[in-house]
């Protein structure tokens, strides 16, 4: 492994990821990014919101996505999946061209977090286009992080229903009342 003072130099004189292929170290870089699990309030605040996401919610939204985006993938609703599904954005920036072509004209390959964090800005901007409101629309963090998921399948289920009513687009299934946990 690394060391963070190795991993900066690199960075400073990296032109691999204007190549187009990163190498090892960048590689490593980017599937070690995390940040660190706050403590106090900052902690129960994300504890609260983990225990609103719904995996049976959550698979019918990837089989949502995977409808639109046309993309064949793994639709199991736990979190590391919808996390691992969506987190680069280009799933979700298909979802957007799926509804709207053209929409989205160039969607990012995921060799960098900027890039993926790119696709998720530019899937949350077009969403508001459509209609979804400020409000009900995640910030790129909380799906790049996956610190608030269940904020990811407000927007998905709010974009779904903008679909239906203007644009005459199924939007995704609902879960049973009795599978939602009042928390």
């Amino acid at each position: 492994m690394l060391k963070i003072d190795e991993l900066s130099c690199h960075v400073k004189e990296c032109a691999c990821h204007e190549l187009g292929s990163p190498d090892e170290r960048c590689v490593a870089m980017s599937q070690d990014y995390h940040r660190p699990r706050p403590h106090g309030l900052a902690a129960a605040v994300l504890d609260k919101q983990a225990g609103k996401f719904n995996e049976a919610e959550a698979q019918l939204l990837l089989e949502w996505c995977a409808g639109l985006a046309g993309e064949e993938m793994d639709t199991n609703g736990r979190k590391d999946n919808f996390l691992e599904r969506l987190k680069d954005g280009q799933v979700l920036c298909k979802v957007i061209n799926g509804m709207k072509p053209g929409t989205i004209k160039k969607i990012m390959k995921p060799i960098s977090n900027f890039n993926c964090l790119e696709n998720i800005n530019q899937f949350c901007t077009a969403a508001r286009k459509i209609g979804v409101k400020d409000e009900a629309t995640f910030q790129s963090v909380d799906l790049f992080d996956g610190r608030d998921l269940f904020s990811v399948c407000v927007t998905l289920q709010s974009l779904g229903r903008i679909a239906e009513k203007t644009l005459n687009i199924p939007g995704p299934k609902q879960i049973a009342k009795d599978l939602i946990l009042n928390r």
